[in-house]
């Protein structure tokens, strides 16, 4: 097979595993970039036309249905369609070269569609683009799952939540220090004192200091609950669920004693190797948390719950994509169970630090009134925002840390995501 149609082969594969799988973009890719051996661009090209495709895939559904009459979106057709049309309107790839792939690439035995109607259906679109590019989506077209469990929104949050999550989230860097980021000659959006967005997109390792290990990624929306906490110098701490690391690394910068816990052995691996570039001690045990000890006592909890994850839709476009939604029943199920763990190993007057990277109340709101009303020793705490630069209006006025995908008044892109502070009181 030719190198191009290798590359767009790979992008149909792709696309197909995870409409019809719960596994995650990063993972499937990893997997088949490391089986094809594909070069730098290549790679490049596969990512932005799987993510973007899955980001616009309502708008394209809309496009296709109005050229085509009957088409299946679990068919192979659809799945080589819905790339090619991404390629012609949302990245504006050269037409010729899109077409011509196209077509060979249905010709494959492994996908096996008519040519002529490929063909002759992208040459459509190529003639009506002028028009194609005004089609709008609706929030009804949205996964029922998630309609119904907004359906309490009002139309502006409505119409706000669909002009932001197809965009492409920012590169937010949080710093050891202020020399690092006073060092640091890019063009940057200053968040914190000691964290800042990028300006302009480029690879991670090209970025000034990667190496040195003066910074890591960590969305903005997810390093400010942490930010808000206090000090925490010398205090205990145990992070829950700790790759990829972000909140761990925060913790070792801000001086506590830090044991991480990750049951993922894969993603221990990579939030290791973080740790060794960044230059940070810590004691990483992979376990998953529900079997650790009960003997050993903490001054700090963060728990980061394992979620939907619908707070990082920008990130993550599968979520919207899969055929299936997340099963809830499980997640809010375990939820409580590392809850349950967590208040037998904090300390009196200790603090648990409840997160998700969701903004959908049964997963935050609802969980933690849920466990308060359980657990009368523990009463809620409010996050301070003298602190913060902005952002006062993300600690809504029952004292929790919320917020939705949204785009703030400085262009920066912010993850959903919602978080309570617990003190955990003597009887």
């Amino acid at each position: 097979m030719q190198k191009g149609l290798k590359t767009r082969y790979t992008i149909y594969a792709i696309l197909k595993i995870l409409k019809n799988y719960s596994v995650n973009f990063d993972q499937v890719y990893l997997e088949k970039i490391k089986d094809n051996k594909f070069s730098k661009s290549d790679q490049k090209m596969i990512q932005n036309v799987v993510l973007n495709s899955m980001r616009h895939h309502l708008l394209i559904n809309t496009i296709i249905k109005k050229f085509m009459k009957n088409i299946k979106f679990s068919s192979n057709t659809y799945f080589l369609l819905l790339s090619s049309i991404t390629q012609l309107i949302v990245l504006d790839f050269k037409e010729f070269a899109v077409v011509n792939s196209t077509v060979e690439l249905a010709k494959d035995k492994r996908i096996n569609t008519s040519t002529s109607l490929v063909n002759g259906l992208l040459r459509n679109i190529i003639r009506n683009k002028k028009s194609i590019i005004k089609y709008k989506i609706n929030f009804i077209q949205l996964p029922y799952w998630f309609t119904k469990k907004t359906s309490s929104w009002k139309e502006v949050e409505k119409e706000e939540f669909l002009r932001n999550i197809r965009d492409e989230p920012n590169i937010h860097l949080v710093f050891k220090n202020e020399k690092n980021i006073k060092n640091l000659k890019m063009p940057i959006i200053k968040t914190t004192p000691l964290s800042a967005s990028l300006k302009t997109s480029l690879p991670l390792n090209n970025v000034p200091g990667y190496i040195e290990g003066s910074w890591w990624v960590q969305d903005l929306a997810t390093m400010l609950p942490l930010y808000l906490v206090g000090d925490i110098k010398n205090k205990l701490t145990a992070d829950l669920c700790a790759a990829p690391g972000g909140k761990t690394f925060q913790l070792l910068n801000y001086g506590g004693k830090v044991e991480a816990f990750e049951k993922n052995k894969v993603r221990a691996k990579l939030m290791l190797e973080n740790l060794k570039r960044l230059n940070f001690n810590c004691k990483l045990t992979i376990q998953d948390v529900l079997t650790i000890s009960s003997r050993k006592k903490f001054d700090l909890i963060v728990l980061d719950a394992p979620c939907s994850s619908v707070g990082t839709i920008r990130r993550h476009p599968e979520i919207f994509f899969r055929k299936k939604g997340p099963d809830f029943n499980k997640i809010l199920s375990l939820q409580k169970k590392l809850l349950d763990k967590a208040i037998k190993i904090l300390n009196i007057n200790g603090v648990l630090i409840y997160m998700v990277c969701s903004f959908l109340p049964e997963e935050g709101e609802n969980q933690i009134n849920n466990f308060l009303k359980k657990n009368n020793n523990f009463s809620l705490a409010r996050f301070s925002t003298q602190s913060l630069i902005f952002g006062k209006s993300f600690i809504n006025k029952n004292g929790f840390y919320f917020v939705l995908p949204s785009k703030l008044e400085n262009g920066i892109l912010i993850d959903g995501f919602f978080a309570a502070k617990l003190i955990k009181n003597d009887k």
